[in-house]
């Protein structure tokens, strides 16, 4: 392990030209799928408790909310759509905010739906219209999530070819998405289990500050990232930077194009701490644009979780674990006085609690975790640079 964490490996991720696919990649194991960028249209969040829908913006897929009442189903009329409606984008921050969940008003209000806290369920409220790929379009509208299954309903505008359609979470157990493409009539299953990759080499949808397609790396829920620049590359340290959130951290400003040709920031360094606590060093050296779809890049384990159980200025008991009463405690240690952020992920990787704590000392976190599914969860507590993380179980 710590031969390992010293060696550094240089590795080319090639999405093809044109930028035909989109690969999901671990650090630890490298690629560890791949699939058209192009073979879908929607895809639903199979989380716990998630309720995104995004659309696929790279291929020209765009999504326009109805203004009018949604139960105009078969009388929807389109006139003004494209300079009155509004239009709906993916966030490209948060795997939470897909294009359909967008322009929530209310606490319940999910975009696309409300959610009934005495049901449990998420009953949609609004009627949409996509224009696909193909340039052809469809009307949509979510009808329901109740009991793990999406059910959404589709047809041509003439109202030909309408078809209500059931996706069930369980059936893409471990994974983020389920996709399904409108032209084709299909649920897809596409991406490898979320615990086994931590970035995404894609193309996406960026705002610089409207609405651009782009070419870059996103990550994956419950990893986090630091940018360093700018920076020596060869002597700069982790330790000196705050791990944050949003998946477009690494993103695409790591590049340009400049005269004809591609340059690379050569004093930049991106951290990347996976799920498990590792933190991988990694500088871009080289990108091959549409012509190849080649990402060049060095990566090396800086920090390996269970190395620095000597150095860690923060420890950590979990309890009562398993716990079944609706609440799990945290106890902290810190030996300085300092900031540490927690995460709480499910076995799938998805974030279902963060928060920071600051301070010296023993302090104690309750964490009511009545509404959370039965499970393996995994707590980090992140400090300085050094992290731990404990398994815990909820029955």
């Amino acid at each position: 392990m710590l031969a390992s964490a010293q060696a550094v490996i240089t590795d080319t991720v090639s999405l093809g030209a044109g930028y035909a696919n989109q690969v999901w990649y671990s650090l630890a194991n490298d690629n560890q799928g791949s699939a058209p960028k192009n073979n879908w249209d929607i895809a639903f969040d199979c989380s716990t408790y998630g309720s995104s829908i995004l659309i696929n913006s790279v291929t020209g897929t765009k999504l326009w909310v109805y203004p009018g009442d949604s139960a105009n189903w078969t009388t929807l009329d389109t006139t003004g759509m494209a300079a009155g409606w509004t239009s709906n984008y993916n966030s490209d921050t948060s795997w939470a905010l897909g294009a359909f969940s967008q322009g929530a008003s209310s606490q319940f209000d999910l975009g696309w739906g409300i959610y009934n806290p005495v049901t449990h369920y998420v009953d949609g409220d609004s009627l949409y219209v996509l224009k696909l790929a193909n340039n052809s379009f469809r009307k949509i509208r979510i009808i329901q999530l109740a009991n793990g299954s999406f059910t959404f309903r589709y047809a041509m505008l003439d109202n030909s070819g309408d078809q209500t359609v059931q996706l069930m979470k369980s059936n893409y157990a471990g994974k983020n998405f389920a996709y399904y493409s409108l032209q084709n009539s299909a649920a897809l299953d596409r991406e490898p289990v979320a615990a086994n990759w931590d970035l995404l080499f894609t193309q996406y949808t960026a705002f610089i500050p409207q609405p651009y397609t782009v070419a870059g790396v996103l990550s994956n829920i419950g990893v986090t990232v630091a940018d360093a620049r700018p920076v020596d590359v060869n002597t700069v340290s982790h330790t000196s930077y705050i791990f944050i959130t949003p998946m477009n951290e690494i993103g695409y400003d790591w590049k340009a194009f400049v005269s004809s040709a591609w340059v690379i920031e050569d004093s930049l360094v991106y951290f990347v701490q996976t799920v498990a606590g590792d933190i991988w060093k990694m500088i871009f050296t080289g990108f091959g644009g549409s012509s190849s779809g080649n990402y060049i890049f060095t990566k090396q384990l800086v920090s390996a979780a269970g190395l620095e159980e000597n150095s860690n200025p923060v420890s950590m008991t979990v309890y009562p674990n398993p716990a079944s009463n609706g609440q799990v405690n945290i106890l902290l240690s810190a030996i300085e006085n300092t900031t540490s952020v927690m995460t709480i992920t499910d076995i799938t990787g998805q974030l279902v609690h963060r928060e920071q704590v600051q301070g010296q000392g023993l302090q104690q976190i309750v964490i009511g975790t009545g509404t959370w599914a039965s499970g393996v969860y995994f707590v980090t507590v992140s400090s300085g640079g050094f992290s731990r993380t404990q398994k815990l179980i909820i029955r």
